[in-house]
């Protein structure tokens, strides 16, 4: 049998054994500091707050690149000159969109002059066919039509299919029509109609276009 250990004496300071290997391996982690759990806490945070960083960078050049007013690349709006009705069929993609979007327009104000005004109720129940827009709207294909009015003179404003071109047309009573077409125009609404650049030469539109026979 086995001696039984002798009891401290009376007032000594009694040492704990350290644990043994298994002990220590089975321990909590949080029993068992080590002197590099410091130096990997503010490592750690050194990575988050990078982390932070480039997603905030991130995040703003998004936001500058796709913000509704950033605008920095978009080209100048330009009147384009009007087109001269010639023998054939155009074979370009973009004069196929303008003349879609011109077609709408010459049509459209056609309605207008029979209606007499441009109210947006009076001119879808003559014209159903079209979209019919408050001059504050924008059109967004060559079947809406934006309406203005101030005073006597009507103004519309057709979009092309490529979102670029934006044919404007303007009619009062006793005067001839005054047509313009922007290339470039960010915002296809009549209450945005450029103060320059009308013409009578509606050119390009469908109705312009020679047939056959040249």
């Amino acid at each position: 049998m086995a001696r039984p250990a002798p009891f401290a004496p009376a007032g000594a300071t009694v040492t704990a054994a350290a644990p043994s290997a298994a002990e220590q391996f089975f321990a909590p982690a949080v029993l068992q500091p080590t002197a590099s759990s410091g130096a990997s806490a503010k490592g750690a945070g050194r990575w988050f707050a990078l982390i932070g960083v480039v997603l905030a960078a991130a995040v703003a050049t998004v936001w500058f690149t796709f913000a509704p007013g950033s605008r920095a690349q978009h080209q100048a709006p330009v009147a384009l000159a009007p087109r001269v009705p010639t023998a054939g069929l155009p074979t370009s993609l973009e004069a196929v969109v303008r003349i879609g979007a011109e077609s709408t327009r010459r049509n459209a104000l056609q309605t207008v002059e029979q209606v007499g005004n441009g109210d947006v109720a009076s001119l879808a129940n003559m014209q159903p066919n079209y979209n019919w827009l408050a001059g504050n709207e924008r059109s967004t294909d060559s079947r809406g039509v934006s309406v203005a009015q101030n005073g006597d003179v009507v103004t519309i404003a057709v979009a092309a299919s490529n979102h670029d071109v934006c044919a404007f047309g303007q009619w009062w009573p006793g005067a001839t029509p005054q047509y313009v077409t922007m290339a470039h125009e960010p915002s296809c609404a009549a209450a945005d109609a450029p103060g320059s650049g009308w013409s009578s030469e509606a050119g390009g539109a469908a109705s312009d276009l020679p047939d056959d026979n040249g």
